[in-house]
Formats: structure tokens, C-alpha cells, sequence
């Protein structure tokens, strides 16, 4: 009995320190844990330190700008700052006086850029009626030509090919035509002094229709019985570009030229 129980209490004893083994365990984490939450705290306290140290930096720095400031208000009086705002003012205003002048710069500058455009669009509208014939501003148009031979043709036109005045270049003393480009109205002329031997008739044509005729006829005895006529005839004519106008003869017996036998036309008013 004695053994037995003594056995006992060993087993006891032994379940005991197996319990206080495990507490022991228990114990050393927790204080493994404790260690390390004294290091973070440590850490912690460092970056709290760091971050104060900061603080205190930036705090002497905003103290700077607040003497800088406090110097800079104390050494102004209120006249300086009167001053300094009226000068501010003033520059406003001379700012804003320049952007209005610019922007009346612009108005007129798109103005004169408007007109401009209208003027370009203008002048296209004339060159192109130009081109047309359908308008033609200061324009002179005019000729005047006389007879280099005695001789005329019959039923052709006739060539007048001493060209005085010739302006705009549309006749020709090579066929007698004049060609109009510009359409309007025109004045044509033509004169002669007929041979006192035969008797004829010089017509004014336009594209192959009379305008105007002029008839010439002598009757003599002799060498000083006859008669110089020295017929004309003249007509205001509507020409359209391209149209032709020429005096023709009847029957093609000689006239006397130079100065006494001619032909002429001008433009009396183009057609807008």
C-alpha cells in the first residue's frame, strides 16, 4: 500500500511538471511578443521623433516668413500701400485701355479685311465682265483713217490705210473692218470727194446691212466745167462684240484720197 501510493504522488508530481512545462512554454511567447512590441514601440518612437523633428523645422521656417513679413507691414506706412494700390490701379486701367485699343484695332481690322474681300470679289466680277465684254470702265475706243490710192474696190470693203488715230486697236487698215470687243453705242463717219467724171455711192455697213449711204455725181463740158461734191454720210450704231462695220462702193470708179477721203468712229458710251 505504502509503494502504491508513493507511485501516485510520482505520477502526480510528474502530470505537474508536464502543466508547469507547458506554462513555462506559454510564458516564453508571451514574452517573445513583448520583446517585439517593445521594438516597434521603440521604432515607432524614432519615427515620432523624426517627424517632430520635422515639425520643429518647418515651424522655424513659417516663424522666418512671419518676421519677414512682420518687417516688410512694419517698415510701410499706410501711404506707401495707398500708393502701391493706386499704382496697381493704374496699371490696370493702362492695360485695360491697351486691350480695348487692340480690340478696336481688330474691328477695324476685320473691317478693312471685309472690305478688302468685297473689293476682290468686285474686281473678279469686273475682270470677269471685262472678259465678257459686258462692262467696261474708262475705256476710249476710236479711229480715224484716210485714203492712200484713188481707187476703190466694188462691193468689198475698203481699205482706208493711212491710220491716223487708231485707239483701242480695233481697226484694221489692212481690210478696212472695224471689229468691236465692248458692246455700246458708236459713231461712224465717212467722207469723199468724188472724181468729177463718174458717179457713185459709198455705204456704211453693219455685218452686211446699210447704216447710211452717200451719193456723188459731176456733169462737165470741159476740163473747168464741172462740179467737186464731196458727199458724207454718218450714222449712231449699237454694236455688240465682234460686230463689224466697213464702207463699201458701188462701182468701184476713183475718189480723190489723201485728205479728202475718209473713214472714222469712236465709242460713244459702252453698255453696262
Amino acid at each position: 500500500m505504502h509503494i502504491e501510493a508513493l507511485e501516485e504522488r510520482v505520477d502526480n508530481n510528474a502530470v505537474t511538471l508536464i502543466l508547469h512545462g507547458e506554462q513555462l512554454g506559454v510564458l516564453d511567447n508571451s514574452v517573445s511578443l513583448l520583446e517585439e512590441q517593445v521594438n516597434v514601440l521603440e521604432n515607432t518612437d524614432v519615427t515620432i521623433e523624426e517627424r517632430i523633428n520635422d515639425l520643429e523645422a518647418a515651424d522655424t521656417i513659417t516663424e522666418q516668413r512671419l518676421n519677414n513679413l512682420e518687417t516688410t507691414v512694419n517698415g510701410t506706412t499706410p501711404d506707401d500701400l495707398t500708393e502701391r494700390v493706386v499704382n496697381l490701379e493704374n496699371i490696370t486701367s493702362s492695360q485695360q485701355n491697351d486691350i480695348d485699343k487692340l480690340e478696336v484695332k481688330d474691328v477695324v481690322h476685320d473691317n478693312d479685311i471685309a472690305a478688302l474681300e468685297n473689293v476682290d470679289t468686285g474686281l473678279e466680277q469686273r475682270i470677269s465682265q471685262l472678259e465678257d465684254g459686258k462692262i467696261i470702265s474708262n475705256v476710249s475706243v476710236g479711229f480715224h483713217a484716210r485714203l492712200t490710192t484713188a481707187n476703190l474696190p466694188r462691193d468689198t470693203p475698203i481699205p482706208y490705210g493711212d491710220v491716223l488715230v487708231n485707239v483701242g486697236n480695233r481697226y484694221s487698215p489692212d481690210t478696212g473692218i472695224f471689229t468691236a470687243h465692248i458692246a455700246g453705242l458708236y459713231y461712224f463717219q465717212q467722207y469723199w470727194v468724188m472724181d468729177y467724171r463718174y458717179t457713185q455711192v459709198l455705204r456704211i455697213y453693219k455685218n452686211n446691212v446699210i447704216q447710211c449711204s452717200s451719193y456723188g455725181n459731176s456733169y462737165g463740158s470741159g476740163d473747168y466745167d464741172y462740179d467737186y461734191n464731196s458727199p458724207s454720210c454718218s450714222a449712231v450704231i449699237e454694236l455688240q462684240p465682234g460686230d463689224e462695220v466697213y464702207v463699201t462702193s458701188n462701182n468701184g470708179v476713183p475718189v480723190y484720197g489723201s485728205v479728202y477721203t475718209g473713214f472714222t468712229g469712236f465709242l460713244i458710251q459702252p453698255y453696262v
